[in-house]
């Protein structure tokens, strides 16, 4: 028998999550939940945090924002 993924995200709607809850199951969220896309993220960010940001999508939203300082020139 094949074993349940872990790593992968669990979704359940609310109906789910009330037949579990009257079956007696207590249902915890995970501790970290995202509700927002890291390009969000970023965005909201001041240009001083976001330099501290490591990763491809930080450096995409930092080549973005000098595009726009550039083009408000």
């Amino acid at each position: 028998m094949a074993k349940p993924h872990q790593d992968e995200p669990f979704f359940i709607t609310e109906e789910v999550e009330a037949g579990l809850l009257a079956a007696g199951y207590v249902f915890e969220p995970p501790p970290i939940s995202c509700t927002l896309r890291l390009r969000d993220v970023l965005g909201g960010m001041s240009d001083a945090e976001l330099a501290s940001q490591p990763g491809e999508i930080a450096g995409e939203e930092r080549k973005h924002r000098q595009n726009k300082t550039f083009s408000a020139s």
